[in-house]
């Protein structure tokens, strides 16, 4: 099974991420979300991904430009200087038949590529489950730093994850993460030469 990562560019894809938003948060978690991202600059780039030959969309993550709202970022205790470009990872989501293929890692792999690199962020940030935030694959393969203080969000009790992406460990966690997706991919194709439907190729399209 074959998982391609795209940026949305149309209303189809909008209504993807949407049926997929409904379905994980409302259906599974009990939030009510609001129907789309937003930020104060109005920029929000989102991202899907599709799986196997009818490309069925199965995972969704939004990046909003959060730049100058020093409002927000208060809130969460995140200190970044007045000419910092940063950006946040939201609403990150997969159907359950298709976790465990790591679509959320290639899901922020290909944000990486297709927005904070081309648009010069300096950093990113995101809120992540309190209990988790250090052991979370964000801490352990793409080099998010875990604060110390926890919030109470529409999601529960959280704490802020940052990653400085101007460091060499950003850097480094990104390449590894590329590195973790090939090897899941080559190690997927060859234990399912007998099991086809096990067999998953995670490809970043541009």
């Amino acid at each position: 099974m074959k998982i391609v990562v795209e940026q949305v560019t149309n209303d189809s894809g909008v209504d993807a991420i949407m049926r997929i938003r409904h379905q994980v948060f409302e259906r599974e978690l009990g939030i009510k979300l609001a129907l789309s991202g937003s930020s104060d600059n109005g920029h929000a780039t989102y991202l899907l991904a599709r799986a196997g030959t009818g490309e069925e969309p199965v995972g969704c993550l939004c990046v909003l430009d959060t730049s100058g709202d020093s409002e927000l970022h208060a809130e969460y205790g995140l200190k970044f200087g007045p000419r910092a470009r940063v950006a946040r990872y939201t609403h990150l989501a997969v159907l359950k038949p298709y976790r465990g293929m790591n679509i959320p890692l290639a899901l922020m792999v290909k944000a990486h590529h297709s927005v904070i690199i081309p648009l010069q962020f300096d950093y990113t940030w995101l809120l992540f489950d309190a209990e988790r935030a250090g052991d979370s694959f964000l801490s352990r393969r793409l080099g998010f730093k875990p604060l110390p203080e926890t919030f109470v969000s529409e999601y529960g009790c959280r704490r802020p994850l940052v990653r400085d992406e101007r460091s060499p460990n950003a850097r480094q966690a990104i390449r590894q993460s590329e590195e973790h997706l090939r090897m899941f991919q080559t190690h997927a194709m060859g234990a399912g030469s007998g099991r086809r439907e096990h067999v998953v190729s995670v490809k970043l399209s541009q």
